[in-house]
């Protein structure tokens, strides 16, 4: 059969908003589809055309089985789609794609709602809605969604049964997945397993996040950042730190550092933990006896650890942070470790309030809550009251020359 066996009369313009339906339909569904479509209006030639392909008057909705019964009866094609094409509506390239990423789509979600439907984790298809409306699946096929499924779970397996105190990301990804950079940020599996770890430790984020699942970036970045800690023991650490305030200079102080050589402080030395590094800076600028460390926002694994040990000697630890919603959670985390806020009251906000219009400081507005503040159930209802930031770098010489006449007295008394 040739194209100059289609009949003239089934080539004609009117007729083309017929075939124009038909591969509209079989574009969007496939070429076996079939189905039927709403018959377009015709002028009164290419009715009778149609009535005659048809052996029958047409009704309103145009069956495309039919269609092709009678196209194909006529030999005008060897099916649908090919008798369409001879009458001059060849299949839409861009068509074709776009069924097939449907189906594509359709065979990773499936893919995804079966690999998780063994998982005993009860917020397992609310993890699994989670993938589907972030669109961490566009694009992904059902090999590849069924692999990173199979890697998240293998990585939950391990935290849960296998995976050795303080143990790097890099170090867990190279071993499980081949790779050291397998969980970097911006891969595939570090996505897919970002949520998961969201769900089973919280609505974290970046180093934290890894850090409550129990796994660490490493030990040796995102150190603690120090000034001047009395401490009292004889090993390399220690003498770094002795050194290092003698030189009037703050020190980093990892968590390798610290896992190898424990500090310790006289019992009831008092300790200023902040929020940001510049307060160490200025610590350091003026010689300050006080002991300062920065918890640099969220503390590290490396800040936890040096403050454990700093517990454990005795130390009286004291915490101040940033008065906003970010920096209130902290100081909210701080006091769960049994640090004790340090000018972080009701009052104290309201005293940087007034500094900052005495001094025309324009003060920026967070309109998150903070939640709650145990160590002063005021601050809570003046702060989302008032929603003024007050960085702690605004009342830096307060908090750092009262800490530091605080921790003078502790000395005389205490003889140091």
């Amino acid at each position: 059969m040739t194209p100059g066996s289609v009949p003239h009369s089934l080539r004609r313009p009117g007729m083309a908003p017929v075939w124009a339906a038909a591969r509209q339909q079989l574009d969007r569904f496939g070429s076996q589809r079939r189905g039927a479509v709403t018959r377009p209006d015709l002028d009164r030639p290419s009715s009778l055309v149609l009535e005659s392909l048809l052996g029958r008057k047409p009704t309103k909705r145009l069956d495309l089985g039919e269609l092709e019964k009678a196209l194909v009866t006529r030999r005008v094609g060897d099916d649908l789609s090919d008798a369409l094409t001879r009458l001059g509506h060849p299949p839409s390239p861009d068509a074709a794609q776009r069924r097939a990423a449907r189906a594509r789509s359709g065979a990773a979600r499936e893919a995804l709602t079966c690999a998780v439907a063994s998982w005993k984790e009860p917020w397992a298809t609310e993890w699994a809605d989670g993938i589907l409306r972030s669109g961490l699946l566009g694009g992904l096929d059902r090999d590849t969604v069924e692999t990173l499924i199979a890697d998240v779970r293998c990585l939950l397996d391990y935290l849960d049964h296998a995976a050795p105190p303080g143990a790097s990301r890099t170090e867990i990804a190279a071993k499980l997945f081949g790779s050291a950079h397998a969980l970097d940020q911006g891969t595939r599996l570090a996505a897919f397993a970002i949520h998961a770890l969201r769900q089973r430790v919280g609505q974290f984020e970046g180093r934290e996040l890894w850090e409550r699942a129990g796994i660490l970036a490493d030990r040796v970045s995102a150190p603690a950042l120090t000034w001047s800690l009395p401490v009292i023991g004889s090993s390399a650490l220690d003498e770094q730190i002795r050194a290092a305030s003698a030189g009037a200079l703050p020190l980093h102080v990892s968590l390798m550092a610290l896992q190898r050589h424990p500090v310790s402080v006289p019992r009831g030395v008092p300790v200023l933990v902040v929020e940001n590094p510049r307060l160490v800076e200025a610590a350091a600028e003026h010689n300050l006896t006080s002991s300062v460390i920065s918890s640099n926002g969220n503390p590290s694994t490396a800040v936890t650890t040096l403050l454990r040990q700093l517990q454990r000697s005795g130390a009286s630890i004291w915490y101040h942070g940033d008065f906003d919603a970010p920096g209130i959670a902290i100081c909210r985390r701080m006091h769960e470790m049994g640090c004790t806020p340090w000018m972080m009251d009701s009052t104290d906000y309201e005293d940087a309030i007034r500094l900052a219009e005495r001094t025309d400081v324009r003060l920026e507005v967070d309109s998150k809550d903070c939640g709650t503040t145990p160590w002063d159930t005021a601050l809570q209802a003046v702060f989302e009251s008032r929603r003024l930031v007050i960085h702690e770098e605004l009342v830096l010489d307060g908090v750092l020359d009262d800490f530091s006449r605080m921790e003078a007295r502790f000395r005389s008394v205490h003889g140091l």
